[in-house]
Formats: structure tokens, C-alpha cells, sequence
């Protein structure tokens, strides 16, 4: 979701480095993917290992895409730009983004 030029997470807050971080272990799974094959692989027939495969492609794919995703977002709302003035613009989009739910405002 996009509010006001700042990308937003799931949360209702602004995508920032700790989403990006999240992204980063949710794509680290694919090792533990492969290595639970591995032991697994003795038991499995050669269809079932190559359709094992090609599920974990699958998912592969997509766990990078998010995190290519949320990458492009942390830069998009300047999360690694010293310079940045985007904070005000951040609490602004936040605070239209609470309103009505009973939140304070920042």
C-alpha cells in the first residue's frame, strides 16, 4: 500500500530497514528448504525430488521478489538516504493513515 508517496507495510507503518530485514530471513529459508530435501531425498522416488525441486524454485523466486520489493520501497521512502527529510512526510502519512482508528497522533 502506498500512501501519500510512502510505501506501507502490512502493519499500517512506513516500509523501513527492519522490513527489509524480515525480507532478508524469510529468503534465507530456502537453505533450510534444500537441506530438509537433502535428508529427505532417500525417501522420495525421482519424480517426487524433481517436483521438490521445482517447488522450491517456486518459492525461491517469490521470497526474492518480495525482498527485491521491499528494497526498492526502503529506497523509495528513503530509508537509506542520510539526508532525507522524508521523517515529516513518514509521521504525516502515519498520522492520516490512524486517524478514525482511535490513535493518537505523533
Amino acid at each position: 500500500m502506498k500512501l501519500k508517496g510512502i510505501h506501507m507495510n502490512d502493519r499500517g507503518k512506513p516500509v523501513d530497514r527492519f522490513d527489509l530485514e524480515e525480507a532478508i530471513m524469510r529468503a534465507w529459508r530456502t537453505s533450510d528448504d534444500i537441506k530438509a530435501l537433502y535428508t529427505s531425498a532417500e525417501r522420495m522416488d525421482e519424480d517426487q525430488i524433481m517436483n521438490a525441486l521445482l517447488g522450491l524454485e517456486i518459492f525461491a523466486e517469490m521470497r526474492f521478489d518480495e525482498l527485491w520489493n521491499t528494497f526498492e520501497q526502503c529506497i523509495n521512502n528513503g530509508v537509506f538516504d542520510d539526508s532525507t527529510t522524508r521523517g515529516a512526510e513518514i509521521a504525516q502519512a502515519l498520522d492520516e493513515a490512524t486517524q478514525g482508528f482511535g490513535q493518537e497522533q505523533i
